[in-house]
């Protein structure tokens, strides 16, 4: 039996907080995992600590599994270096306290890292209006995430209450998702399990999260995720009805947008 010769092998570096126990973020990491092709050698590092060697060498960097990319990170000079001497890069990623871009770096930051990538493929809507500066390199992907959440139906005739602590708690990924997919209706205070709800719960309500120093600022992410999907705000602290097929629609869009998204991969790490 023959068999064809193997592609070459290329490196790959996803950057991201991968290392913290949030649960989007762990997540994440098995999601950038599927669109990564298998002659492809990844290597997963976190943001904070930089543990990147500034002689690193790879064929495509990643930056992000689809969280939101604060200012500590992205104002991060060896950053850029490691962006400039690569040969491809891809942002996955969204925003969040949109005033730290403003306020915790020089805000031009922003646009010279979105220059500096081969794309990016923005979380919402909304990150590319604020942020996008109509740059061709920018595109919508919309919360890939969702893709781990299958379209089911509740079991259980009673509210979930997810708490914001509930990232402390060494919780398996599979349980987490079958837990809040059992409940009818669901109170959360993270974004990743409403992202989570939205696919089997009938009504939801959710509470912002304000966990900088200004605890009068909020993140931003939950109205923009719901603006994404429903096209509409809703109020924090009400219970809403979940709107099945405009969660059908985004699901088949995000879908869509990871299959180009897989092949852009796969195009910028083939030989030649």
């Amino acid at each position: 039996m023959s068999f064809a010769a193997a592609p070459t092998t290329k490196k790959v570096l996803v950057l991201s907080y991968f290392n913290t126990p949030n649960f989007g973020d762990r997540l994440g990491y098995h999601v950038v995992n599927g669109v990564i092709p298998a002659h492809a050698e990844v290597t997963h590092a976190g943001l904070n600590p930089w543990v990147v060697p500034d002689d690193a060498q790879y064929d495509l960097v990643i930056l992000g599994i689809g969280m939101s990319l604060n200012a500590p990170a992205m104002r991060r000079p060896e950053l850029h270096r490691l962006i400039e001497r690569t040969p491809h890069t891809i942002g996955i990623f969204g925003t969040q306290y949109h005033y730290q871009y403003e306020t915790m770096m020089d805000p031009a930051m922003f646009g010279i890292l979105l220059d500096r990538l081969t794309v990016w493929w923005a979380r919402y809507r909304e990150d590319i209006e604020m942020f996008g500066g109509g740059r061709s390199n920018v595109r919508h992907l919309g919360d890939w995430l969702i893709s781990a959440f299958p379209l089911t139906r509740p079991t259980i005739d009673k509210t979930l209450a997810i708490q914001a602590d509930i990232m402390k708690k060494d919780i398996s990924l599979d349980r987490m998702i079958q837990q809040i997919h059992a409940y009818r209706s669901v109170k959360t205070s993270r974004i990743h399990p409403m992202l989570c709800a939205l696919t089997s719960a009938e009504r939801l309500l959710y509470v912002e999260q304000r966990e900088t120093a200004d605890k009068t600022k909020a993140s931003g992410k939950f109205g923009a995720q719901l603006r994404d999907i429903f096209g509409r705000d809703f109020n924090e602290g009400q219970f809403f009805d979940v709107d099945r097929q405009a969660v059908i629609r985004y699901k088949v869009m995000v879908e869509a947008n990871m299959v180009e998204l897989r092949a852009q991969i796969a195009d910028l790490l083939r030989d030649g």
